[in-house]
């Protein structure tokens, strides 16, 4: 009887692999593909001004790089089987004048982006915040305003 019972238990978890493995579905299960993801960030803030930014996640810190204006910076990952992968992003520019602008941003988490951004999550990096491409709507959203802006030698915030 023990035997019988595995036996049925194997069949039933052959037809599940092959039913997963038949789906063509575009929607990823639970990371199950493990599909890679680009994250792109594009500087469009204005001519002449430069972009820093450091990006992490948990696990991975890319470090510091710099944006020239019109360039973008890229990277790629694969989410994680729980759907819990999340990178943010420290960003700062200088404005005219040489107030700072800085902030930091969830540039990438799973449970947000998967299926908003499928696998290009791109930014477009502008003086009133961050833009993002939704790839279901085909649209520009505004996502983030920039929290804080010091002048040089000051800590007052505007």
């Amino acid at each position: 009887m023990g035997t019988q019972f595995r036996w049925s238990f194997m069949h039933v978890v052959a037809m599940a692999l092959i039913v997963l493995n038949l789906s063509h579905s575009s929607m990823v299960v639970s990371g199950a593909y493990y599909k890679e993801i680009h994250v792109i960030l594009i500087n469009m803030l204005e001519p002449g001004k430069n972009l820093h930014v450091h990006c992490k996640s948990k696990d991975d810190d890319l470090g510091d790089h710099v944006i020239g204006y019109n360039q973008n910076y890229t990277w790629s990952f694969h989410d994680n089987l729980f759907d819990t992968t999340l990178f943010w992003c420290g960003m700062d520019w200088t404005r005219t004048g040489g107030s700072t602008v800085s902030g930091s941003f969830e540039i990438y988490h799973a449970k947000r982006d998967l299926y908003r951004c499928s696998s290009y999550c791109t930014w477009a990096i502008m003086k009133a915040g961050l833009y993002s491409f939704n790839r279901a709507t085909g649209e520009w959203e505004y996502f983030f305003g920039w929290p804080s802006m010091i002048s040089k030698g000051s800590d007052m915030k505007s």
